[in-house]
């Protein structure tokens, strides 16, 4: 209908309800720009004899749909060619093609001249408009400066500036990049669009699945402000140093955490792979972690080398978290007993407290506590309940425990290594691997 309006306007002179021209604000794109009124992104561009997709703020921009009758124009149907003209800005008025502009008016090429008369065909039927899947976004990564890098080299192949660098990575004015430093870099990188969100970002819930009481977070990471990462204690990762859950949780703000897994019990030093904001803070030989992207995708998987022949480098590339924890409970949506070799532990199969995370989808993210003493086996049906496609367990017994709101609604009875928090209207920079 907005075509045949078009063709309309172009044609007899009729003016639409929308403005002839449009001025670039901050955060527009010719996309989004075309969507508003519209038209496509090759219409845009062919009325304002644009070649990419670059503008700026405050640029003024033509509107296929407010365009007013060409000076030449002769009866419906037809155009008269005046300086300037291109087949392409012709089609695009008309909502119709260079091709087929060129079929009714027998061309074999693009050229036209001032004063020819041109048949124009009626518009085709609208083409359904493309919406893109990826975007670009700003991710920091942390790499190492070869031998032949220089400040310069590597500031052009970031996008920045020597002195942006320094400032970015805490470097004095005279400091050198020399080989082998780790550098944090500016990335910007095309991901995936996320699906809108269909609810808040963060529900609690106290329920009874197979009649045994749970405490669950639900988290739609569909919202591009919520951050899933580990929360240390305030020494950090420190020999000897833990806290507890509702200490966790009151220090770093999290609108929920969980207990994170297993750890030693005196230096309390994670047993598995720990990424916080794309740096690797310890590593182990647990198998299986949840994994998480900087724009929020999760997967829970295995490493993808065995840690004796990975470079640290190399492991979990892309990802800003990862919790490796086990054993898996939950998956493909079934129950998992099949467990890893790793857990010789037989505390780590018998009745306990229990904690547990798992993924609904790669965008829900599912947090679950309870007091009752359940077996590995029976915390995997109470997950496949809640309608959870893959879990692992987190730590449990005394260690399990888990926060809302900045308060433990069922504190660990013991100090623990680190959490997993999620925060919400997070706007700080996001890493990767």
């Amino acid at each position: 209908m907005r075509l045949a309006l078009l063709l309309t306007a172009v044609l007899t002179g009729t003016a639409l309800a929308l403005p002839a021209s449009v001025t670039v604000k901050s955060g527009d794109t010719l996309f989004r720009i075309a969507t508003r009124y519209g038209l496509s992104v090759s219409q845009l561009r062919a009325l304002n004899g644009l070649k990419g997709d670059t503008i700026r703020v405050g640029q003024t921009l033509r509107l296929a749909s407010a365009a007013p009758k060409p000076r030449g124009s002769t009866a419906a149907g037809r155009y008269t060619v005046r300086a300037g003209d291109s087949l392409a800005a012709i089609a695009a008025r008309a909502g119709t093609s260079v091709a087929a502009l060129q079929a009714a008016n027998g061309l074999r090429s693009s050229v036209i001249r001032p004063g020819q008369v041109l048949q124009v065909p009626p518009p085709g039927p609208a083409r359904p408009v493309r919406r893109p899947t990826t975007e670009v976004r700003l991710i920091y990564s942390y790499v190492r400066v070869g031998l032949r890098d220089t400040p310069e080299t590597l500031a052009r192949r970031y996008h920045t500036t020597p002195d942006a660098l320094r400032r970015l990575n805490g470097l004095g004015s005279r400091s050198h990049m020399v080989p082998g430093l780790k550098l944090l870099v500016p990335l910007r990188l095309p991901v995936p669009i996320p699906p809108p969100a269909t609810g808040r970002a963060l529900t609690f819930k106290a329920l009874k699945p197979l009649n045994v009481p749970v405490q669950l977070v639900r988290v739609d990471l569909r919202h591009r402000d919520v951050l899933v990462a580990p929360v240390l204690p305030r020494a950090g990762l420190s020999f000897g140093v833990g806290a507890r859950v509702s200490q966790l949780a009151q220090r770093s703000g999290a609108r929920a955490l969980i207990n994170g897994s297993y750890f030693h019990p005196q230096t309390y030093a994670p047993a598995g792979d720990l990424v916080m904001q794309g740096r690797m803070l310890t590593w182990g030989r647990i198998p299986m972690a949840l994994a998480i992207t900087p724009d929020n995708r999760a997967t829970i998987r295995a490493s993808t080398t065995p840690l004796l022949l990975r470079p640290l480098d190399a492991t979990w590339r892309g990802m800003e978290t990862v919790v490796a924890t086990g054993p898996r409970i939950v998956s493909g949506g079934r129950l998992f007993t099949d467990y890893s070799r790793v857990f010789r532990d037989p505390a780590v199969f018998g009745r306990a407290a229990r904690s547990a995370i798992g993924l609904s989808s790669n965008r829900d993210l599912v947090l679950v506590s309870t007091r009752a003493r359940l077996t590995a086996t029976e915390m995997g049906k109470i997950m496949t309940r809640l309608g959870v496609k893959d879990a692992l367990l987190l730590d449990g017994g005394s260690s399990a425990g888990l926060a809302w709101n900045g308060r433990a609604v069922a504190d660990s009875i013991r100090r623990v290594s680190y959490g997993i928090g999620v925060f919400t209207g997070y706007t700080g920079r996001r890493y990767a691997r």
